[in-house]
């Protein structure tokens, strides 16, 4: 038998806890509306020097959304077989629940490119379907590139992988399964909201705080040279900025801002996020000292192409 749920391209997908929901809920998200008045702030934490979504955890999705029925499934290690773990999943997927899991990927890498990686690299995991058949799961994610794509691991491989620390005493499966009933709708009133004090903190001197538009420079601005530039904390920003585009583009159909040239700066936004995108894939693969010099000049111009946006972004009602 084989099964395959719904599984769509995520428009959000920096950080796995999203783009593992994204690949579900994308196309009811962004139809409706509902994700403008979500995902406008962004944040620097300096502990880790890297940025995110304010407000939105790796692993625990859209908590106060009610979006997800979740299930917790917890097997005592000392009981757990591939069978019975594979199994377990697969009535999962037979009920339409997806299942999230943590395991090794050093394990999964090892099958799918022959390696021979012995450290444990504890990852998230989410399986959308399988072939009985074939003792096969399908599952996607970020495995060895920044590409998001999407993979078959035989059964006995995603044990292997799920079981990597019987020190944990159990091996614990988390299943999504959106709600019937769940009401898609752009809360506007929101979204104003948030985007006024994101405006607010533009106008704000950059080292009063971690947020928003100052996160970019702190992030540029902490940067060590030689080494590696954290690629999903750029990615975040250009993923930030192309839906602060759609957002306008959206706001702009339903008339709620005038159309006094928001988009094209909108648009020049999102342009400038990329090139830092492309410059800072240069930059790890080069470690051309000279660039991070440009790539600074781009993030400041970008910053101040967003801070003209913010000023023109007038709401009719």
């Amino acid at each position: 038998m084989k099964k395959i749920l719904k599984n769509l391209q995520p428009s959000i997908r920096s950080y796995l806890g999203d783009a593992f929901c994204f690949s579900i809920i994308n196309d009811w998200a962004f139809d409706s509306g509902w994700v403008y008045d979500k995902y406008i702030h962004l944040e620097y934490t300096s502990f880790d020097r890297q940025i995110k979504y304010a407000d939105y955890d790796y692993y625990d999705f859209a908590a106060n959304e009610g979006v997800f029925i979740k299930s917790f499934i917890e097997y005592p290690y000392a009981y757990c077989t591939e069978e019975i773990i594979c199994r377990q999943v697969m009535n999962m997927l037979g009920h339409n629940e997806y299942c999230f899991a943590l395991w090794d990927e050093s394990v999964v890498v090892n099958h799918l490119y022959q390696g021979t990686e012995s450290a444990v690299y504890e990852h998230g995991c989410f399986v959308y379907g399988y072939d009985s058949e074939e003792k096969i799961f399908y599952t996607q994610g970020y495995i060895r590139s920044e590409k998001w794509e999407h993979y078959t691991i035989p059964f006995d491989v995603f044990y292997k992988a799920v079981s990597y620390c019987s020190e944990k005493g159990e091996i614990a499966l988390i299943g999504y399964k959106v709600k019937n009933n769940y009401e898609w709708k752009f809360d506007y009133e929101k979204m104003k909201e948030e985007i006024n004090l994101y405006s607010e903190r533009a106008r704000l001197p950059v080292m009063s705080d971690n947020y928003d538009s100052h996160t970019v420079i702190h992030f540029f601005s902490n940067l060590t040279v030689g080494e590696a530039i954290h690629y999903p904390s750029v990615y975040c920003i250009y993923e930030h900025k192309a839906l602060f585009e759609k957002r306008i583009k959206y706001l702009l159909a339903h008339g709620y801002i005038e159309n006094n040239g928001v988009m094209e700066l909108a648009a020049e936004v999102r342009k400038s996020s990329r090139k830092v995108l492309l410059m800072v894939i240069r930059y790890n693969s080069s470690m051309e000292k000279e660039l991070l010099d440009i790539i600074y000049k781009e993030v400041k111009r970008m910053s101040d192409i967003e801070k003209e946006l913010l000023s023109k972004i007038d709401f009719i009602v």
